[in-house]
């Protein structure tokens, strides 16, 4: 194995939780190494008074019976800090977590030299599209035994730090300086890294270094068939009946650019349909948001900085690498992405975000909550580009309430502010009062709305009066700047009128103050509908039940996209468990309605799937849905990945990746949804009116994902027993049995053909 010559000890550690005195560490083990040579290697479990809980058994397997008898930290503190030593490199895959609880048991490593290897490796594997452990083990073939055991993580986070030094030799003149100039203004772990770095650069440009852009997932759509498209020529709305057929899009797209008409195609997540599209550069053009646009001045001024963080040094390594101009030319990870979002991005000021709005081609993509934001906006720099002859069409429609109270949105996050406070005593004073204000309204409740009268008292007045200042104060950041004028909104009572604010404390004790909207609609047909020929495109036989985003004017009858219908059953005979105990073959998503039953289930059934050699992939147990997706493409079958429907709406996976699609549970929303539930009081009857058809547009909504994902024989089974047991379930399946066709056995999956409702 080729390290490098230097005195490192890689460590990790097995805990109870995340946090840092609450809970605890219960394995640690380290591999030390000197001169490029293993020397030494240790583990030890410990002890602790505390319970274990549940999921951290059943993913480390360590049980309370095996600490029986074991040393407790203070036992092993000396030796532990002996073993790791006083000078040496400390190496770890998110080492800063390993380091912070540590710090919680009394072994303070914060100011020595570190290197993170998944940052390291996120440099140097630009193609990989995780670096959690688990998935790079897999991909690299690592060393990786025993999985989430301390000495198992060890050993494959040193094998990766040795790939990652092999690929450092593999680096050209230009890039090798780069990365040695950087990384010796860095912290002091990049620093002892940079001293050693190869002297003799490679004589090529390897092939990974090609391109930063973090590879798609979704496979490029060919240009094909069109759609008919309704012709429009003055503002009012038009109804299209969308399609599960994954090629919609790119044939609206190839429809668009025959047309002599300006359109702006509006989508609601840009990103993930533009990876998806087949465009042409010169007769389209997708307009990003600002967030994800990179501010050239900006990251000149961070590239001239005469020293850098670690977060800072590897992504100043890779801007000057890959030289992007957006997010998504970047293999963005960890907290390189608070660096991007506070360092680096385009605001609505700047000039690299005004240039996309000059000389426009016919057809233009962008995403609902942009196009709202121009819209709300009179002085945005995109309002220039709509003309009245602009037709808008607008994709996912059914997404337009959610979408459209993000954009217009007001919020107040405190500890951003409190962060841009930081060496600003009138700031910090400010914030001071208004805790005091927060703290005195909520009155310890997590949720509370605010009033008229919350906001005409003499303390409210105050605040308003002290805000003004902040608001022309151009030494402020932007972003603590909106945070602050966002408040100054909320705090007029006069502004209060059909919105809905409130104050929230999330768990942790992040507090927020927010306000959006009480209704859509009437925002939506003053700023859309009535000025522009606007096409929706909704769900199947939903016209009549979108009554938070259409208009209350009669419309014409929707033109309908050709159908297109996948085997999907109602099975209310095969319960969740029944499934967990006799997985089927191939890979399967299911849907369940919340993290509390993902945990139970992972907690029961994680050990039996296991001895089967079942990957059981879980929401919130096996990492974000970066990472997630990652090992669910990367894992053999059998594979069941278990999440929320909500969470599931935005997964990207590449076609013919998924055998089935599980809905265990109808993904109905909570009734005490702090912005629903003050939506639904306008309705008669707020179930059958507000919240079931909200169901049955989600329900299209998670079909036509799967349908993007599925194989050839790719089945849909429903097995929530409300569908036969409550009076709504008869409604529910008329409306699923439109996309539904008879599903045939596969030879795969050597199940009998199941009952089509």
């Amino acid at each position: 194995m080729n390290i490098p010559p230097l005195s490192f000890v890689v460590l990790d550690t097995e805990t109870t939780g995340f946090v840092p005195k609450v809970n605890r560490v219960i394995e640690f083990a380290s591999v030390r190494a000197e001169g490029g040579k293993v020397v030494e290697e240790f583990e030890t479990l410990i002890s602790i008074a505390e319970d274990i809980p549940p999921t951290v058994q059943v993913l480390t397997h360590i049980t309370p019976q095996m600490l029986e008898g074991k040393p407790t930290f203070d036992d092993m503190r000396e030796t532990i800090q002996t073993r790791i030593g006083t000078d040496a490199l400390i190496v770890g895959q998110n080492v800063g977590f390993d380091i912070r609880m540590l710090k919680g048991e009394g072994i303070d490593l914060s100011e020595r030299a570190w290197v993170d290897t998944s940052m390291l490796a996120s440099l140097v594997f630009p193609e990989l599209t995780s670096y959690s452990l688990g998935y790079v083990s897999t991909i690299l073939k690592l060393r990786h035994e025993p999985v989430h055991r301390a000495l198992g993580d060890v050993h494959a986070t040193l094998e990766l730090f040795g790939k990652c030094w092999t690929r450092l030799h593999e680096l050209p003149p230009d890039e090798l300086r780069t990365l040695f100039e950087t990384f010796s203004l860095a912290s002091p772990g990049y620093r002892r890294l940079a001293e050693v770095l190869p002297t003799t650069a490679a004589a090529r440009r390897p092939k990974w270094l090609l391109s930063g852009t973090r590879p798609s997932r979704a496979k490029k759509q060919q240009i094909g068939e069109r759609v008919s498209l309704p012709s429009v020529s003055k503002p009012g709305v038009t109804l299209i009946e969308d399609s599960l057929a994954p090629q919609t899009l790119q044939r609206i797209v190839d429809t668009a650019l025959t047309s002599k008409e300006p359109t702006w195609i509006v989508v609601k997540n840009l990103e993930a349909c533009v990876r998806r599209l087949t465009l042409s550069e010169d007769q389209s053009r997708v307009l990003m948001p600002a967030p994800l646009l990179l501010d050239p001045d900006a990251a000149e001024a961070l590239l001239l900085q005469q020293s850098f963080t670690a977060d800072e040094a590897t992504l100043a390594v890779k801007l000057r690498w890959y030289r992007p101009t957006a997010h998504r030319d970047l293999p963005l990870h960890g907290d390189e992405r608070s660096v991007w979002y506070g360092k680096l991005a385009c605001t609505q000021e700047s000039q690299a975000y005004h240039r996309q709005f000059i000389q426009l081609p016919d057809v233009v993509i962008i995403d609902h909550q942009q196009l709202l934001s121009i819209l709300a906006d009179s002085q945005h720099p995109g309002r220039d580009a709509l003309s009245a002859q602009t037709h808008l069409l607008v994709t996912d429609a059914s997404m337009l309430e959610d979408t459209t109270t993000k954009a217009l949105r007001w919020q107040v996050v405190l500890d951003h502010v409190r962060a841009a406070a930081e060496g600003r005593e009138n700031l910090t004073s400010f914030l001071d009062l208004l805790q005091i204000w927060i703290e005195r309204v909520r009155a310890f409740q997590d949720v509370r709305y605010l009033t008229g009268q919350d906001l005409e008292t003499a303390e409210a007045e105050a605040l308003r009066e002290r805000i003004a200042p902040f608001l022309t104060d151009t030494t402020l950041p932007e972003l603590p700047r909106r945070d602050l004028a966002d408040l100054d909104r909320i705090l007029t009572p006069d502004l209060l009128h059909h919105r809905i604010a409130w104050i929230e404390q999330r768990q942790g004790g992040s507090q927020f103050i927010q306000s959006v909207p009480e209704r859509i609609g009437p925002l939506l047909s003053s700023l859309l509908y009535e000025e522009y020929p606007t096409i929706l495109t909704v769900p199947p036989k939903s016209a009549g039940t979108l009554h938070e985003i259409l208009p209350t004017a009669d419309l014409s009858a929707p033109t309908p996209f050709p159908p297109f219908s996948l085997p999907l059953s109602i099975r209310t005979d095969i319960s969740l468990d029944d499934f967990l105990r006799d997985p089927p073959v191939g890979k399967s998503v299911v849907l369940v309605g919340s993290r509390r039953i993902i945990e139970e289930k992972y907690v029961e059934f994680t050990p039996s799937l296991e001895q089967r050699n079942v990957t059981f992939i879980c929401q919130s147990l096996s990492g974000g849905i970066e990472r997630m997706t990652a090992e669910f493409l990367a894992a053999a079958p059998p594979t069941i990945w278990m999440l929320t429907p909500w969470s599931y709406e935005d997964v990207e996976l590449p076609a013919e990746i998924a055998d089935r699609l599980i809905i265990a549970s109808l993904p109905f929303d909570h009734p005490s949804h702090t912005v629903l539930s003050r939506r639904a009081v306008h309705y008669p009857n707020a179930f059958e009116g507000y919240f079931l058809p909200r169901l049955e547009h989600r329900l299209f909504r998670l079909l036509r994902t799967f349908c993007r994902h599925r194989t050839f024989h790719g089945e849909v089974l429903i097995t929530d027993d409300r569908l036969k047991t409550k009076s709504y379930g008869k409604r529910v399946m008329g409306y699923l049995q439109q996309f539904a066709h008879e599903a045939k056995p596969s030879k795969e999956s050597g199940k009998p053909q199941m009952e089509l409702f």
